[in-house]
């Protein structure tokens, strides 16, 4: 018996699509990371209300908020042809839920985010982690692999202080406030799955000596 070859395989993106590939991947016995720039599964699902530092032009090279969802939302398609075919998206109670057919973004959110436990995917997850460059490496290794360069984003304490009451007996430690350090990681993968989706910046119209206002539209 032939044995398969195990990969080391880089997932970019833990939105739908970048789930199911881990999951399917790992299921074949690779070896995979994924890669997620924001805090938690989901993707575009994963909605944020804070847009202020957003570039409405889409001038810079990364969003602040990469998510096309909007607060009110609802899903265009019932939920019966939303979810996995081997893990369907049942209506589920409770405080914060939406029985309906055709429910809010927040559902399909959480839906993912049930996937992704049930799966044991999150073990397999880097979160707050951005991807800068995957480009192929020479073959002088043995074979086809790819460089991947991805920044992570740290959170530490700074510092601690003791609190005391009036008789001198200490009653709180705490940490200062919270200041941040990026780390930068190369590393090479046998393939990369690259599912970052395609709605987070907008594509502008260029017509040459015209000067037109901005519409903005979502490839």
């Amino acid at each position: 018996m032939v044995s398969k070859k195990k990969w080391s395989v880089c997932v970019i993106g833990a939105g739908p699509s970048g789930l199911v590939a881990a999951r399917e991947l790992r299921k074949e016995g690779h070896r995979v990371v994924v890669l997620e720039q924001k805090h938690d599964v989901g993707g575009q699902w994963l909605y944020d209300p804070n847009i202020e530092k957003e570039d409405p032009l889409g001038q810079t090279k990364f969003l602040d908020v990469h998510s096309s969802i909007y607060t009110s939302l609802r899903l265009l398609s019932p939920r019966e042809i939303m979810g996995y075919t081997d893990f369907p998206f049942f209506v589920k109670e409770g405080p914060g839920r939406d029985p309906r057919r055709f429910p809010g973004h927040k559902e399909l959110w959480l839906y993912l985010k049930e996937f992704s436990v049930h799966f044991g995917l999150r073990e397999l997850i880097r979160f707050n982690t951005r991807v800068e460059y995957v480009g192929m490496l020479d073959g002088s290794c043995g074979g086809l692999k790819w460089v991947v360069k991805s920044r992570k984003l740290l959170k530490v304490a700074t510092s601690s202080a003791n609190y005391y009451d009036n008789n001198k007996q200490k009653v709180d430690e705490i940490g200062s406030d919270v200041g941040s350090e990026e780390v930068v990681v190369e590393e090479v993968f046998d393939a990369v799955v690259v599912a970052n989706g395609h709605y987070s910046h907008p594509r502008l119209p260029s017509i040459k000596g015209t000067y037109v206002n901005y519409v903005l539209y979502f490839t």
